[in-house]
């Protein structure tokens, strides 16, 4: 259930977005020049991403060689 104050906020909203909406011809003229017509996305773009993540966790997570010494003194 929405309070009076939300209930005003989305009628705010609403009525400043449709104040200021781009005619749909320069809205598709804008995703055109931004999004690519073919996606150029290798085929191996998710096995070269989850390792650099894997990479960035490992050390992230690994414990620095002088607390390692200072644990075994």
């Amino acid at each position: 259930m929405t309070t009076p104050a939300r209930h005003d906020l989305d009628e705010l909203l609403a009525a400043w977005a449709h104040a200021r909406r781009l005619p749909d011809a320069d809205a598709e003229r804008i995703r055109q020049a931004i999004v690519p017509a073919v996606p150029t996305l290798e085929a191996t773009w998710w096995s070269e991403f989850n390792s650099r993540i894997s990479t960035a966790i490992t050390r992230a997570t690994a414990t620095p060689v002088p607390a390692l010494a200072a644990l075994g003194a």
